[in-house]
């Protein structure tokens, strides 16, 4: 079995190691606890981050050394100070932030307003230099007469108040039919006089009036021709078609107006009302009689069929071409007044134009 004790080289036995003498503390043991010390000063300087001021412990131990034990202290101490600091330099940096806002605003509106200030001045100063060197003679003396004139007339006006202008109620559309008026071929002008007196002339200067009158009052009219393409489904509060009688000789004076409904309207309705309307105010403008037995050729009226069966609808004869040819040549402004106040009536009940005192018919020669 070989020596514990390795041999020199002279192949001497090496001289044991010294043992230390009672209470000489080892040399190793002095030098680890000189390192050690010297680590816990360097922890102990430098700061530990430590926001919950909790004790730190080194890696392997359980409990505090004695050197960190030592240096605990400062931790818990240094870290609220540290927070207040920190949340003092955020106080102020919200501060600047919010003073660097303000002056920005400031010199925003404070350009504005320096601008406004400029253009004020500059225009008053232009204008009083204008008005410095501008000549007496650079407007001639007419020019001067026609501003005053129109100043004048301008002051005089002011007080005048405007007529108001009604505005079409679309709601409130109404169709008026020019009897026998239109392009279809041949050509209809309904009843003929001998002297060439035509029904489609005094139905279209008729009706022409009307649809004028009915617009004066605010209502969109639609004037048709007797087969107007747009009375197909036509829609409206009201339709009334205007037509004159025969101008045959009877032997005897047949005269008076009449007017009718579509017969195929059973039942008292909006119908009845128009036609009652329109008969009560014309008979009042015309002085004519209403004449009863109206033809089939008015109650089954074509345009009856062809409009929407909502719309209600009147024809009307605005009298006989022979007996009442004074009335239908000479009041044809009295005829078209008394149309268009029935057809308000029907309309606007509250609102119904009073009566019309009836004109005395002027002659005109055929």
């Amino acid at each position: 079995m070989p020596d514990d004790h390795p041999v020199n080289d002279n192949s001497q036995p090496e001289e044991p190691p010294k043992q230390p003498e009672e209470g000489e503390i080892p040399a190793s043991v002095a030098f680890m606890e000189i390192m050690r010390q010297a680590a816990a000063k360097a922890n102990a300087q430098r700061p530990v981050a430590n926001p919950t001021n909790r004790p730190v412990y080194r890696s392997g131990e359980t409990s505090p050394s004695p050197a960190a034990a030592t240096t605990a202290s400062p931790t818990f101490v240094d870290a609220p100070m540290r927070q207040e600091a920190m949340e003092e330099q955020r106080v102020q940096r919200v501060k600047r932030r919010a003073a660097r806002r303000r002056r920005q605003t400031v010199g925003v509106l404070g350009g504005i307003i320096r601008s406004v200030i400029v253009i004020v001045v500059a225009a008053g100063l232009m204008a009083t230099i204008f008005t410095w060197w501008t000549p007496s003679q650079f407007i001639n003396d007419q020019v001067r007469n026609e501003l005053s004139i129109v100043q004048a007339t301008n002051e005089s006006v002011a007080t005048v108040v405007p007529t108001v202008i009604p505005t079409p109620n679309w709601l409130r559309r109404v169709g008026i039919v020019s009897g026998h008026r239109g392009p279809q071929v041949p050509p209809d002008p309904g009843a003929v006089c001998p002297d060439g007196l035509t029904e489609a002339e005094i139905n279209f200067a008729v009706a022409q009036l009307v649809v004028r009158n009915l617009r004066e009052r605010g209502y969109s009219v639609d004037l048709l021709d007797e087969f107007d393409p747009r009375l197909d489904n036509y829609q409206a509060a009201a339709l009334v078609s205007i037509h004159a009688n025969t101008c045959q000789n009877y032997g005897e004076v047949v005269s008076g107006f009449l007017i009718a409904r579509a017969a195929a309207r059973v039942g008292v309705g909006a119908d009845d009302v128009l036609v009652n309307c329109v008969a009560q105010y014309y008979g009042q403008a015309t002085n004519l009689q209403r004449r009863e037995g109206v033809t089939l050729d008015m109650t089954d009226y074509h345009t009856f069929r062809e409009i929407n069966p909502l719309t209600p609808a009147a024809i009307i004869e605005l009298g006989f071409m022979l007996a009442d040819r004074p009335v239908l040549t000479g009041m044809q402004e009295e005829m078209a007044q008394g149309i268009t106040n029935g057809i308000v009536c029907f309309l606007e009940p509250n609102q119904a134009p009073p009566s019309p005192v009836p004109a005395t018919p002027t002659t005109q020669a055929g």
